[in-house]
């Protein structure tokens, strides 16, 4: 079995290589997101991000459906900034995606977070339901109580 012979991990990082012209890429996309962050309000910059930029075409990540609605009122203000800007590519259209990313430091609540409920509130419901004429509702109020985790 013959031997491959490695070379260096800082040959693989040379700019004329694909690792090299990646990095690159990401240090210019880091640096437009930072430029792009200081167009936008103060609320906004925690939760929307550059994503690429292409043909006149700025995409940006909003962390949930409501940063994105938020951020949508603020485009034409945004456009007009970066406009203003002379270090920035021409932007003619921001366009927003909702990010499918989560993390734990994020917006989105878990699922097993809106799941709990406290006994108090269990035995409530359960009361309820049993003084509802309507079965579906009454079913839908049993079968909460029954899936909910206690806290």
């Amino acid at each position: 079995m013959s031997e491959k012979k490695l070379k260096p991990l800082v040959s693989a990082a040379h700019p004329s290589s694909l690792i090299g012209q990646l990095q690159i890429q990401a240090k210019e996309l880091n640096q437009l997101n930072i430029i792009f962050q200081s167009a936008l309000p103060e609320f906004l910059v925690n939760h929307v991000a550059l994503a690429t930029i292409r043909d006149g075409l700025l995409v940006a990540f909003a962390d949930s459906p409501i940063w994105a609605t938020n951020m949508r009122y603020e485009i034409p203000s945004v456009l007009a900034k970066l406009r203003q800007l002379n270090n920035f590519p021409e932007i003619n259209q921001i366009k927003l995606i909702q990010s499918r990313t989560t993390d734990s430091g994020g917006t989105s609540i878990k699922k097993e977070q809106t799941r709990l409920i406290s006994e108090s509130v269990r035995d409530l419901l359960t009361k309820q339901a049993s003084t509802l004429k309507n079965e579906k509702l009454q079913n839908a109020l049993k079968k909460l109580t029954k899936h909910a985790n206690k806290i």
